[in-house]
């Protein structure tokens, strides 16, 4: 049921579950930012295996599964029914297949490298990317613990984005259906740009990072370019979150649709960059 604050609102969903969610998961924001910055001063991206894995982990399930389960436990939605769960649960999905597969194009074609020296475990694709001989060598191989930094960076981007693209999408109301449909995807690829730039310049430009642990081999490149390619990622995923459980008067999604519409942005975005990496030749 949608209530009269989210009914009128041009910024959160008519789905009153979803539009608690869409809150709670603004708010973690300050919480994700610190405990990066903390992380960083501390210099524990430099751990191994298990202590690289749980900071990611404590990073992300605490706050973004555990709290939202315990504040929406009488809520009157099942937890494996509630937006929270679902919203988790889709960006998960996502950033696995973009983790294991997408990462290599990062390497390849943005030059991304990745160094943890104290890690000694690494799960990414065996063909995608560089000779998997050379691949440590040249830091190019995915530790665990970034699958899970990429879910809680993402409920981050997802989360903003969404509600920003709602937001300008209220300003279309009076443009008629042909109106808001050809406004639609200039709305979805402004935001998708400007987040896949601000993710760069932000990390790392803004944020101090010491460049020892994640960095690009030609930042000013990758802010100049690189972004364009990246945001092929949130074309496809920010519009596909924005439909999950939105209108209130139709069924929500099910577990298996959240699944399966989260490994078709994998998909789709991959299809999407192999297309750019074409025409840019194989190397930004």
């Amino acid at each position: 049921m949608a209530t009269d604050a989210t009914r009128h609102s041009s910024w959160f969903s008519a789905n009153a579950d979803k539009a608690w969610a869409e809150r709670h998961f603004l708010l973690f924001i300050p919480v994700w930012f610190l405990f990066n910055m903390g992380v960083q001063a501390a210099g524990w991206l430099n751990t191994g295996n298990f202590w690289n894995i749980a900071q990611n982990l404590l990073m992300w399930l605490p706050w973004c599964v555990a709290l939202p389960w315990w504040l929406r436990r009488d809520s009157g939605v099942a937890w494996h029914r509630s937006y929270w769960f679902k919203f988790n649960l889709f960006i998960f999905v996502w950033t696995f297949w973009a983790t294991y597969f997408h990462t290599e194009y990062f390497f390849q074609v943005l030059g991304m490298r990745y160094r943890f020296p104290e890690v000694s475990l690494y799960l990414d694709s065996a063909l995608c990317g560089p000779a998997e001989a050379t691949a440590l060598a040249t830091m190019q191989k995915v530790p665990p613990s970034m699958y899970l930094n990429a879910t809680a960076f993402f409920i981050v981007y997802h989360a903003s984005a969404v509600v920003v693209m709602r937001r300008f999408r209220a300003f279309t109301r009076a443009l008629g259906p042909i109106g808001k449909g050809l406004t639609w995807p200039l709305i979805v690829g402004a935001t998708a740009v400007f987040w896949a730039w601000m993710e760069t310049f932000f990390y790392f430009q803004v944020a101090a990072n010491d460049m020892a642990n994640v960095w690009y081999q030609d930042l000013p490149r990758m802010l100049a370019y690189g972004s364009w390619f990246y945001a092929l990622y949130f074309v496809v995923s920010f519009p596909m979150v924005y439909r999950l459980d939105e209108d209130p008067q139709e069924s929500p999604w099910p577990l298996s649709r959240v699944v399966i519409e989260a490994s078709a942005v994998g998909m789709i975005s991959m299809f999407l960059i192999d297309l750019a990496t074409h025409v840019l030749g194989g190397k930004l």
